[in-house]
């Protein structure tokens, strides 16, 4: 009896963990600055795909003390996600550990990568029906280079380091249950 009660809870639970992809695109996106958000310049590898509205991608708490804290993406409405690909206010991004191609971060032209990925939980559901097991979210491989820029302390400036976002990929997607 006990045998067949925990083949039972594991055959629940690898259904319950099983997600079908439903859509999947990847992008690519351009310089962002010291915001940590960006435009998009490519869709699946093809520049301006959708030249009225290519989109852009914020990647939320990256370390820029400027950036915004929740991630954001806003996808051509052709792609058919959620919310016609208005993915704002999802949750914060979860960051890897940054990986230095060049330098340790204590000197201006320092560059490194970070790796991160989030869901936007909040339009699950949006249609009803059928939505209510989508989920959508997406992930990004991003390039920084290391900046300065001068804290004014009694009309002098003092130099500080600062993350510069120069670019990188993505990939959004969106799963059913």
């Amino acid at each position: 009896m006990l045998k067949g009660l925990v083949f039972l809870m594991t055959m629940f639970s690898a259904h319950a963990m099983a997600q079908t992809v439903v859509l999947s695109d990847n992008f690519t996106f351009g310089y962002g600055g010291t915001t940590a958000c960006a435009s998009i310049t490519a869709w699946n590898g093809i520049p301006n795909a959708y030249p009225q509205d290519m989109g852009g991608v914020c990647l939320g708490n990256s370390g820029s003390p400027y950036a915004p804290l929740s991630a954001s993406l806003s996808a051509p409405w052709q792609l058919g996600f959620l919310n016609n690909g208005d993915l704002a206010a999802c949750a914060e991004m979860t960051f890897g550990p940054k990986v230095f191609s060049v330098g340790d971060g204590t000197h201006v032209g320092d560059v490194y990568t970070l790796v991160g990925s989030t869901s936007c939980p909040y339009y699950t559901g949006e249609y009803g029906g059928a939505s209510d097991n989508l989920t959508v979210g997406f992930s990004v491989v991003a390039s920084y280079v290391i900046g300065t820029k001068c804290n004014y302390y009694r009309g002098r400036c003092v130099p500080v380091l600062i993350s510069v976002l120069e670019g990188g990929t993505g990939t959004v997607t969106e799963t059913q249950d």
